[in-house]
């Protein structure tokens, strides 16, 4: 890495020269050119004393009624207790106040909030709890909206997301590990995982690659996931995204680890299994019938969208003698009067599928929702009028796009959008030979595909014990071990529910 103004921070240290720390933090906090950065310096117990704190980050009346009032009333120690101590333990009303030496602790911790103080003649500086930023209060989440469960989302704050889990979550085995990612700029994390069920080395794996980053700033949970998955260059997502404190709880009690980040409204599990991106967060709340049909239907829906347009190119151009006579027939008389070959016009429409549906989420509001709707019935039936696409093609396009919208995740949605142009590619080329070699390419590449060291397809590939809440949600009362990437010691203790009558083998 370039050396650059940040570098020498990490030597720099807090001492007991008041004027050497005033001037250090002075010029590593650019207050004199930051008008919203304030050093306040004053007298209190005698000695001389300043504040560092950022306008807007901090909450005026905290500094003020807990830090400056008992500061300036405060009389100085008479029996030879240390500075730093007597302050903690007698002057300083507040809850959270921890010393540190690091500069870089200290202006990392200010410019995320808090307010650091320092004392002539005290060792290091005290840094208080005083966050008073404006920040979101909890709402309903966006993208994962439920019919049955709660409605409660994560927010951008950090401390925020932990209580959430923490109400749902009540044992002192979830363990929450504070951390910081990149150079410049560190951004604060949480990984949260429950003792005793989560995989010790999937932990310390997570904790090796977040310190391992060598980046200046990471600016979203998409960064961090980009940073630490396994296999960047695979097209498949390697952790599961959600919005819902409730599914990242479900994710924890199978063993996995949860990630937050400040500034994100996300949370990150990790290892993910190729069917966690089928589930739905209300398929628990549902009956097993219903859950395990939505399931099976999401998995029928992926499968059409892959393969639908290639079948239907290789069907068409390579293989008629597979269709019945009036099937052809049909498709020979929509195409006779078409420029364009059944291929090209098939690709054109699966791109122009994919921009109306890019166009509609980025433009703002309802507008975004009419644009997508009214744009491909007028763009569909213009084409369709001025006979340059067939009718067949728009109703194998329409298919294949409902498939891919039916995937819960929005990472895998696109996956499979850009997997669907390559098989379609590949039967163009060679029919049903050309589809099939993909195909058979993809997965060779899919099955050896892991998440955080452990088999994206287990517990199916390789066998493993697991819950059985899979692609087939058993009763709640039948779910008694943990998912396939819990610790292996704790697989066969019962993790679910159990009928009293069943286990005493009662009727109820």
């Amino acid at each position: 890495m370039e050396e650059n103004a940040w570098t020498p921070l990490k030597d720099g240290v807090i001492t007991e020269q008041y004027a050497r720390n005033v001037q250090l933090i002075r010029e590593a906090a650019h207050s004199e050119e930051s008008e919203d950065v304030i050093l306040r310096q004053f007298e209190a117990l005698g000695q001389k004393a300043a504040l560092l704190y950022v306008d807007g980050l901090t909450d005026g009346e905290t500094l003020q009624r807990f830090l400056l009032d008992p500061l300036l009333k405060a009389a100085p120690p008479a029996d030879g207790t240390p500075l730093d101590t007597y302050l903690t333990g007698q002057v300083l009303p507040l809850s959270s106040v921890t010393s540190t030496a690091q500069l870089s602790t200290l202006l990392n911790r200010v410019f995320s909030g808090d307010a650091a103080l320092i004392v002539d003649t005290m060792p290091g500086a005290l840094i208080a709890d005083a966050k008073g930023f404006v920040k979101r209060a909890v709402s309903e989440p966006v993208n994962e909206s439920v019919v049955a469960g709660p409605h409660e989302g994560f927010t951008e704050s950090l401390r925020d997301n932990t209580v959430l889990l923490r109400r749902l979550l009540r044992t002192p085995a979830l363990i929450s590990e504070q951390m910081t990612v990149g150079n410049k700029a560190p951004v604060r994390l949480c990984m949260l995982y429950l003792d005793g069920i989560a995989r010790r080395e999937n932990a310390e794996e997570v904790r090796r690659r977040i310190t391992g980053c060598n980046v200046d700033y990471v600016a979203s949970l998409g960064m961090l996931e980009q940073l630490i998955e396994d296999q960047p260059f695979a097209l498949l997502p390697q952790a599961v995204a959600t919005e819902r404190p409730d599914r990242a709880v479900s994710f924890l009690n199978e063993g996995q680890i949860v990630l937050l980040m400040e500034n994100a409204p996300q949370a990150l599990a990790l290892p993910a299994g190729f069917l966690h991106f089928f589930h739905a967060p209300d398929d628990s709340a549902l009956r097993w019938q219903y859950g395990t049909f939505l399931r099976l239907l999401r998995l029928i829906g992926m499968g059409i969208s892959l393969l639908l347009p290639a079948v239907f190119i290789a069907l068409t151009v390579y293989h008629p003698e597979g269709m019945s006579l009036s099937l052809l027939t049909s498709v020979i008389e929509s195409q006779a009067k078409v420029p364009l070959s059944l291929f090209s016009s098939l690709l054109i429409m699966l791109l122009v599928f994919s921009l109306i549906n890019e166009a509609g989420i980025r433009v703002p509001g309802a507008m975004g929702a009419s644009l997508s709707i009214v744009g491909g019935l007028i763009l569909g039936q213009a084409v369709v009028e001025a006979e340059l696409i067939s009718p067949l093609v728009l109703i194998v396009v329409a298919l294949s796009g409902l498939g891919s919208y039916a995937a819960p995740s929005f990472s895998l949605t696109l996956s499979i959008r850009i997997i669907q142009l390559a098989l379609a590619v590949g039967a163009g080329v060679g029919g049903y030979l050309g589809m099939t070699l993909v195909l058979f390419c993809l997965l060779l590449r899919w099955f050896r595909l892991t998440s955080l060291g452990q088999p994206y397809f287990a517990p199916f590939a390789p066998k493993r014990p697991a819950n059985p809440d899979g692609a087939v949600r058993m009763p709640v009362w039948r779910q008694r071990l943990r998912g396939a990437m819990a610790d292996p010691f704790h697989m066969h203790k019962v993790s679910g529910p159990m009928r009293a009558w069943d286990q005493n083998k009662e009727k109820p």
